[in-house]
């Protein structure tokens, strides 16, 4: 991943904080072992689904966030690599 990619994807409060949620999620009702929802990342922050997208897309191409498609819903998990 290109350094200025990584560098603004940190950069942002919010996205520090979607980071730290990944890490040590709370448990909820769409929460699993090896993910967590959009869902409640938008109820965790307060933020509007396209919001969190966003945000999403951003540490996604930065390569510290993985996500996974299933059925209707977006499971996203920290990337060990990263």
């Amino acid at each position: 991943m290109e350094l200025a990619t990584q560098l603004k994807a940190l950069a942002d409060p919010v996205r520090l904080k979607i980071l730290e949620f990944l890490r040590d999620p709370v448990r909820s009702c769409c929460a699993q072992p090896d993910g967590v929802c959009a869902c409640d990342l938008e109820t965790f922050l307060g933020l509007s689904q396209p919001t969190v997208s966003h945000h999403m897309k951003l540490l996604v191409q930065a390569g510290f966030v993985t996500a996974q498609k299933r059925g209707r819903w977006v499971f996203y998990a920290l990337n060990p690599a990263a």
